[in-house]
């Protein structure tokens, strides 16, 4: 609504008195209800007539009609009211609300599954969660800006310079794919039999560190497809289409439920990691503090090594 517009309401004090007068038919006792002087109630009324320029209340004797242009405000301005107190009780009612912004795979892969145990032990506290890709600078005006509370991102220390940062989760990086897939390719047995797929890739995490820890004299994949974000890699290669190069953070329940493989019990440490950030500001809020230490302590065990999650000869 422009500032034109509003300036065309009346003043909300000038109604109050307004429903107040025509509700109790006395002026002395609406001053009294809205502790002010029966001149100040007058004058509120005398303001609202003089706004519309037409009169709004009778006084005859000891008592207050309303006119038929007072009435026909009467039931306007109830409802208005009625509006105005129902959403103020549930804005002082409002349950504390985390907002929380995550890339689309570590949203999707870590976070969302684990939520139960959050709600069971937070169940006062709603999260707001966005899983969009950001660039750069947008993930951290976000946060400078106050439009997340709590960002959980993948990557180093330093890019959150000025900002609280809680690291998570160190990340290792081993081959993946369907269990169809590997069928189709013989069972790939032995890494060097790798060489036979396709290799799905990441722009910012090549295959060639793990090559090299896994002894094999290759170079970076020059061929097959290239993604986005690491989701939709996962989902291509859970859909028969090669091999990925997999975050252990974000393969656990797949692994666990067959529909991913790994390829080799090799891993390499990734060079970033998964960090929690926030600013200052909003890691001071009781609920953002929370949810934060229910990150960590999560965090950590589920870096405890489960059984069933072994990787595949």
């Amino acid at each position: 609504m422009s500032n034109l517009e509003f300036n065309r309401l009346p003043p909300l004090n000038a109604l109050t008195a307004f429903e107040a007068v025509a509700r109790l038919q006395s002026f002395a006792r609406a001053a009294d209800e809205l502790c002010l002087t029966h001149g100040a109630v007058s004058h509120r009324i005398r303001l609202l007539e003089s706004f519309y320029g037409a009169r709004l209340l009778l006084r005859r004797g000891g008592t207050v009609t309303l006119t038929t242009k007072g009435a026909y405000l009467l039931t306007s301005v109830l409802e208005a009211l009625s509006v105005l107190r129902d959403a103020s009780q549930r804005v002082s009612d409002a349950r504390p609300i985390v907002t929380v912004s995550a890339g689309p795979s570590s949203a999707h892969y870590w976070l969302i599954v684990r939520l139960g145990e959050f709600y069971r032990d937070n169940p006062d506290i709603d999260l707001e969660i966005s899983a969009t890709k950001l660039n750069k600078q947008k993930k951290r005006v976000s946060i400078e800006s106050g439009e997340v509370d709590v960002a959980l991102r993948y990557g180093s220390m330093e890019e959150w310079s000025g900002l609280d940062c809680v690291k998570l989760m160190d990340v290792q990086l081993f081959p993946v794919c369907s269990p169809s897939y590997r069928a189709t390719l013989g069972g790939l047995s032995t890494t060097a039999e790798l060489r036979k797929a396709i290799f799905l890739r990441l722009p910012h995490e090549p295959w060639k560190p793990w090559f090299t820890a896994a002894g094999l004299d290759w170079p970076e994949p020059a061929s097959g497809s290239i993604f986005g974000d690491a989701s939709l890699m996962l989902d291509a290669a859970a859909s028969g289409q090669g091999i990925a190069l997999a975050r252990s953070v974000l393969v656990e329940h797949d692994l666990a439920s067959g529909r991913l493989v790994r390829l080799s019990e090799v891993g390499v440490a990734s060079g970033r990691a998964y960090f929690a950030v926030c600013s200052p500001a909003a890691r001071a809020r009781s609920e953002v503090q929370r949810f934060l230490e229910w990150l960590v302590g999560f965090s950590r065990r589920s870096a405890r090594p489960r059984a069933g999650l072994a990787a595949v000869r």
